[in-house]
This record gives C-alpha cells, sequence and structure tokens, in this order.
C-alpha cells in the first residue's frame, strides 16, 4: 500500500511536470480572477464571463495590495496540476495536486508562521491513508486514519 502511494504520486509529479512543461512551450494563456465567474469557479469550472467558456491556463488571484494570493491551472475549465494558495505576508498557505478537477497525490497545508499543518493524501478526489496535523509550534496534533 505504502509502496501504491509514493508510485502514485511519483506518477502524478510526473504527469504535472510532463502537462507543465508541454502547456510552457505553447505559452501558457495566464486569466485573472475579475476574469471568470465565481460561482462557477466554487462549482468546480472555471468559466469566463465574458464568453462563458471553459479555461485553459493558469488562473491568478491577488490580494488588494497586489500580492499573490491564488495560482492554479485548468484545463478546458477543470483544475489540472498544481493549486497554490499564499497568506497576505507572502507565506504559502496550501499546496494541492489535481488531476481532472478531482486532488491526486500529496496535498500540504502551512500555518502563516511556515510551520507545517497538515498532511493528506487522495486518490482521484478520495481521502487515502493517515492525515497528520501539527500545531503552530511543530508538535504533532494528531493523526487520523481514512480508509
Amino acid at each position: 500500500m505504502n509502496y501504491q502511494i509514493k508510485f502514485q504520486s511519483i506518477l502524478t509529479l510526473y504527469l504535472v511536470i510532463s502537462f507543465s512543461l508541454s502547456v510552457s512551450g505553447q505559452g501558457v494563456k495566464t486569466y485573472y480572477h475579475h476574469q471568470v465567474h465565481d460561482l462557477a469557479v466554487e462549482k468546480g469550472q472555471a468559466l469566463l464571463k465574458a464568453t462563458g467558456e471553459p479555461i485553459s491556463g493558469r488562473l491568478i488571484t491577488n490580494y488588494d495590495d497586489g500580492g499573490l494570493r491564488l495560482e492554479g491551472y485548468y484545463l478546458n475549465g477543470q483544475k489540472q496540476g498544481t493549486f497554490r494558495w499564499w497568506y497576505p505576508s507572502g507565506e504559502l498557505g496550501s499546496e494541492e495536486l489535481f488531476e481532472s478537477n478531482k486532488k491526486e497525490g500529496e496535498c500540504r497545508m502551512w500555518y502563516a508562521n511556515g510551520q507545517i499543518k497538515q498532511l493528506a493524501y487522495y486518490r482521484n478526489g478520495e481521502l487515502k491513508g493517515k492525515i497528520k496535523y501539527w500545531n503552530e509550534d511543530g508538535s504533532v496534533k494528531k493523526i487520523s486514519k481514512r480508509q
């Protein structure tokens, strides 16, 4: 089981890198939050406000001061690849991988002080194995098992 999770994580990473390289060679289109329907994104589909068409490319959301808040990639309106969220301070808050709008592989969250907060593994959008939680001081808070 542990080998299978590691293999899938490596495979997911390979697919994400391959997708990123193939798209970057073609020039990834970048979209900004104000261009996309908020309600559609909440329901799992990134659609342009102007045309209603699904986006394929990078979506960026900024804080009012211009700082990066969220960055993620979509393919035909669905999450595909790495999604990252930052605190207003610029500290990374979460990093998740998606395949066809479903979480896949290792997903991490951090506290604003940079300390790891949560680590979980997903396969085909479903939580697999243990979720590990930490306190802000770095001590282990809780480990829960999911099947």
